[in-house]
């Protein structure tokens, strides 16, 4: 991870903890090789049992975006005659501004002649990618990351997206205009910082087209380009027999380049589901089966995956919101999720955000602390406002599906359902046909929806309550059949932690499918003195539920 090495920990490639020299107090100890740094590359945590130096890579500051200095220098014949061996003419790379200058690339520690790829927006210009003439690339640094040719798609209903600079003048030699590249190819962590500064450009958009690289990381970008812009509106270019545009047209020239954009796929998304276009993700899931993700407690009986919605329930002032509060930062802090809420019993949202913060610091939060952690909290957590306009669950998922293309949000929570406006409630059937809406809308954009609800007023025995379950849930049955996965939260008000706190018993009550858990429950408590972070607590107290 860049971060750690920025700071000079010398990282090992393996992921998660791990101990290495500390860059302060290292060089100054008789123990010199002494590895008393720990290092958690998931959570992005250091601390030396040394000295005590500590801290998250992941809370770092923003920068303020860096404008670099406009250098028109024109191409040389050399260059301009490089280009056309790519299939690129004299036109396009007078149309596209490109130009050419001296530049240093850390790769080779030297300077070398670089092509010059300038992004521009609105005509100002905002970055430039230097090339050289072995394929090292450079961005501006702390430079804004936006899209390549934006100024092309302003106008347009149809527009077309690649994975790099020369795919896009490869689609303009082919006489396709409104075409963007994205700035650094199919990277590994799947942010798309430059679809968060850039959305406007697309949210109106009719048809967006996706020709990327036709490689695993490839095919990854385009999947998740899709996801926030709207299958819908989306068709991908699958050519399995080149690895991209600029590929075809120097093969097969611009006509055919043309006839392969015409042929793009429509993401499958009602009706019959053609096995013959699907059957290579059929293979993949056989050899992969579902990705899913652990709640940061017990994985054995749930892990979370996209596509899908829990509902989670349990008795007033149980724990269930603060618990899904502890289980969205756990998200956020291993594996960079966002989520976006409607928690209007959280009420006011200055709170709600405190208390998450309270969780990422493992503490109290001070003014100081706050600060710290104000970029990360901005970046991974969403709160609707609460308002008549949201208070439907059409309302509510219009606004989650605009904070998916914006914010890039795959996590979604709704606290509670009973808040919502029912008002169309007319027949039994309700609530089945909106629990439908939130099955279609999960798998439309590729999400995962927690839906908090309470129970009805349950019976008690000796004043203490029964553990309730879905089918206790106020309205109907539908909320126990229909989720995919069912979580009862319990607090053992006689059981109590080291920590002083109440116990919380998880109870896991549906898992649909068998790859993400099975029934069962688990223990975890909140501890006050680090700001009410959950703990999970020893497992000898685990239970399989025949449920």
């Amino acid at each position: 991870m860049q971060e750690f090495i920025d700071l000079g920990i010398q990282i090992k490639p393996n992921k998660g903890q791990q101990k290495v020299k500390c860059p302060k107090c290292s060089p100054e100890r008789t123990k010199k090789n002494d590895p008393c740094l720990s290092v958690n590359t998931e959570l992005g945590t250091y601390f030396c049992h040394h000295c005590g130096w500590n801290g998250n890579v992941k809370f770092k500051e923003k920068q303020a975006y860096t404008l670099p200095e406009e250098i028109k220098a024109p191409l040389t014949d050399r260059m301009i005659e490089w280009f056309k061996t790519r299939g690129i003419s004299e036109t396009t790379l007078v149309n596209w501004q490109i130009t050419q200058t001296r530049e240093y690339f850390p790769q080779v520690q030297a300077n070398r002649s670089a092509i010059n790829f300038n992004y521009y927006r609105d005509g100002k210009l905002i970055n430039v990618k230097y090339r050289d003439a072995e394929k090292n690339f450079k961005l501006v640094k702390n430079a804004e990351l936006i899209f390549y040719g934006l100024d092309n798609i302003k106008e347009v209903d149809h527009c077309y997206i690649v994975e790099g600079e020369m795919d896009a003048l490869s689609l303009y030699e082919a006489g396709i205009y409104s075409v963007v590249s994205v700035p650094n190819g199919a990277t590994k962590s799947g942010k798309l910082e430059y679809l968060d500064n850039c959305y406007e450009y697309f949210k109106d958009k009719e048809q967006i087209t996706i020709f990327t690289d036709n490689d695993e990381a490839g095919i990854q970008l385009r999947n998740e380009l899709a996801r926030r812009l709207g299958r819908f509106k989306c068709r991908y270019v699958d050519n399995a027999n080149y690895k991209d545009a600029n590929e075809i047209l120097i093969d097969k020239g611009a006509e055919y380049l043309r006839k392969v954009l015409k042929e793009a796929k429509q993401y499958p998304i009602e009706g019959v589901i053609d096995l013959e276009k699907n059957w290579n993700a059929i293979l993949d899931f056989s050899e992969n089966g579902i990705q899913n993700y652990s709640l940061g407690f017990e994985d054995k009986f749930f892990k979370m995956a996209f596509g899908e919605w829990t509902i989670v329930t349990g008795i007033p002032n149980s724990g269930k919101s603060d618990w899904l509060d502890q289980v969205v930062v756990n998200f956020a802090m291993k594996n960079g999720f966002r989520t976006a809420f409607y928690s209007p019993e959280s009420f006011p949202f200055e709170g709600h955000v405190k208390r998450i913060a309270n969780k990422i610091k493992k503490t109290n939060c001070t003014r100081s602390d706050l600060n710290e952690v104000k970029d990360f909290v901005k970046e991974h957590f969403h709160f609707l406002k609460i308002d008549l306009e949201n208070l439907t669950l059409k309302g509510i998922l219009d606004k989650f599906r605009e904070l998916v293309l914006s914010k890039g949000v795959n996590v979604l929570v709704i606290d509670p359902y009973n808040m919502l406006d029912h008002s169309a409630q007319k027949d039994h059937s309700y609530v089945g046909r909106i629990l439908s809406e939130i099955t279609q809308f999960v798998q439309q954009t590729g999400t995962h929806l927690f839906l908090v609800a309470h129970p009805r007023k349950l019976e008690t025995k000796d004043g203490r309550y029964a553990v309730p379950t879905p089918y206790d849930i106020s309205g109907s049955s539908d909320f126990f059949n229909k989720a995919y996965n069912c979580i009862t939260i319990f607090r053992e008000m006689n059981n109590q932690s080291e920590h002083g706190s109440d116990v919380v018993r998880v109870y896991i009550q549906k898992v649909k499918r068998k790859e993400n858990g099975q029934q069962g429950s688990f223990l975890c408590a909140p501890v006050f003195k680090q700001g009410g972070y959950y703990e999970p607590l020893e497992n000898q107290d685990l239970k399989i539920l025949p449920f």
